[in-house]
């Protein structure tokens, strides 16, 4: 894992943990589009929509106990 995906992937753990004490909930895909709105429409962004992905990838492998088919593609 790159430290961009570590990254990102803390991303989604620390707003499943906020989400948990909040009144408001949001699903994965919802902090996903979040996240993904953050990229800027530069150069790399490729790659870091990449990072994203995998991310997302190993998130939801770990809520679910099994490897997903994403959506994203």
């Amino acid at each position: 894992m790159t430290t961009a995906t570590e990254y990102y992937v803390n991303r989604f753990k620390a707003c499943i943990m906020n989400h948990l004490h909040s009144s408001v909930s949001g699903s994965l895909d919802s902090i996903y589009n979040e996240l993904k709105k953050e990229i800027p429409g530069e150069a790399g962004r490729e790659q870091e929509m990449d990072n994203l992905d995998a991310a997302y990838t190993l998130v939801l492998e770990e809520i679910c106990g099994s490897p997903q088919v994403s959506s994203k593609v």
